[in-house]
């Protein structure tokens, strides 16, 4: 259940649905399996999984929920040897060349085809909505897959007035003067990851993982004219990540001491479990975000 990547989108106006109104949006828009003819396929999953019915889960006043999205895979390579093979018979036989009509028709009908046999792959997004907070934080380091995600979500609610967070300091500008002067608001530490990035025409791009970040060798290439692209943070001794120049939050890893409170708490099942990692990521996931966002203001 620990979320590893957040793409971050905040409320223009506050979410007012309850979950059992969610639930009853989600409802109309339910994941099915992609027909023979259909090349994907998206709708609303359990959190919990296939033999669960409720597509919303609620605690710590915040609200969970799973997108599932199902494509055939039917590579274009394959449908393009398929076509240049067919191509190749009608010019021999008929001793003609194919027009750029014919072609695209014969590769409709081979695509038509072959995309019932092809095989199928399921990938699930999970996501949970802060109405306290204004925030939907989406499970995915992808921009295209977050904007699936917002897209399915606006149809089924009829609008979804969300935007990519934002913050009055831009996060490059803030990550290199932390870095450059080592001096970090509270409760953020450093961590051992950064990439660092030239302005000049050359683009030029400096790595470094497990790595002393105030170390000689990463302060040059500050001192050089580069600035922060990704840093490696920590936080209040809970939580470790890796902060994007563009506010996503990479290689979320949630440390020992949230482990230790699940091990508290015992849970008998699955359901509990991932109702009790949920409560403590979300939980304290906000109250990173709040610092966080603070910091940048």
């Amino acid at each position: 259940m620990w979320f590893k990547n957040l793409t971050l989108f905040k409320f223009d106006k506050t979410f007012t649905l309850t979950p059992e109104e969610l639930q009853q949006s989600l409802q109309t828009r339910p994941f099915t399996p992609c027909s023979a003819t259909q090349r994907e396929s998206m709708g609303w999953a359990s959190p919990f999984g296939k033999r669960h019915e409720a597509l919303v889960h609620a605690s710590n006043r915040m609200m969970l929920l799973s997108m599932a999205r199902q494509e055939r895979l039917l590579p274009a390579a394959v449908i393009r040897e398929i076509l240049e093979e067919n191509l190749a018979d009608i010019e021999l036989a008929e001793n003609r060349r194919v027009g750029a009509k014919e072609k695209k028709e014969l590769r409709e009908n081979i695509e038509h085809e072959l995309l019932p046999k092809a095989f199928t792959r399921t990938q699930k997004i999970d996501a949970w909505i802060d109405p306290q907070g204004d925030w939907l934080i989406i499970n995915t380091p992808s921009a295209s897959r977050a904007e699936e995600f917002c897209k399915l979500l606006r149809k089924t609610l009829g609008s979804l007035p969300v935007s990519l967070a934002d913050t009055e300091l831009p996060p490059a500008t803030a990550m290199t003067q932390w870095l450059g002067k080592n001096t970090l608001p509270a409760p953020f530490q450093l961590g051992h990851e950064c990439e660092l990035k030239s302005l000049s025409e050359d683009k030029a791009v400096a790595v470094f993982r497990q790595h002393e970040l105030t170390a000689d060798e990463v302060q040059d290439s500050l001192r050089s004219g580069k600035y922060v692209a990704k840093l490696g943070l920590d936080w209040d001794e809970k939580i470790s990540f890796l902060l994007t120049e563009d506010l996503q939050i990479k290689k979320l890893r949630f440390l020992d001491v949230l482990d230790e409170q699940l091990k508290e708490h015992d849970p008998d099942t699955l359901e509990e479990r991932l109702d009790i990692e949920f409560t403590l990521m979300s939980g304290e996931v906000s109250a990173l975000l709040a610092d966080l966002i603070k910091s940048l203001s």
